[in-house]
């Protein structure tokens, strides 16, 4: 008879990265002040899957797939999620207003147990907090 074994625990491949983060702090490349918290934006990171989340206003989810390279993140194939079972796919462009470049890469700055810090040439510079 074969046994079998199940787990509920926490699949942890990305470090630190891992959990959801608040964004505290967005500023432009030249250190224009783009935004902060009350633009209630949330990034969450899971396995190899990202969700973006804007509370303000109509409340919005998505999706998307991403490559943790250690010193980076590369961003890729974002979806809306309806909940109705027709998701919507995205173009790279929609993420702006999350704070991501249109090519996804992100360069990680700073990461500890509280704070994430990512940049990129094109959106700035984005401070989160971990939640």
């Amino acid at each position: 008879m074969p046994l079998f074994f199940l787990s509920c625990d926490k699949m942890d491949c990305n470090g630190l990265l891992d959990g959801q983060w608040q964004m505290i702090e967005w500023k432009s490349a030249n250190g224009e002040i783009i935004g902060d918290n009350e633009m209630q934006i949330y990034y969450s990171f899971q396995l190899q899957m990202m969700m973006f989340q804007k509370l303000s206003a109509p409340s919005t989810y998505v999706f998307s797939s991403f490559h943790n390279q250690q010193t980076s993140i590369r961003i890729y194939d974002p979806i809306k999620y309806k909940g109705d079972g027709h998701d919507l796919i995205l173009s790279m462009d929609t993420l702006k207003q999350y704070g991501v470049p249109s090519d996804g890469l992100m360069k990680i700055d700073r990461l500890s147990n509280d704070t994430l810090v990512l940049s990129s040439n094109e959106t700035g510079r984005l401070i989160f907090r971990k939640y």
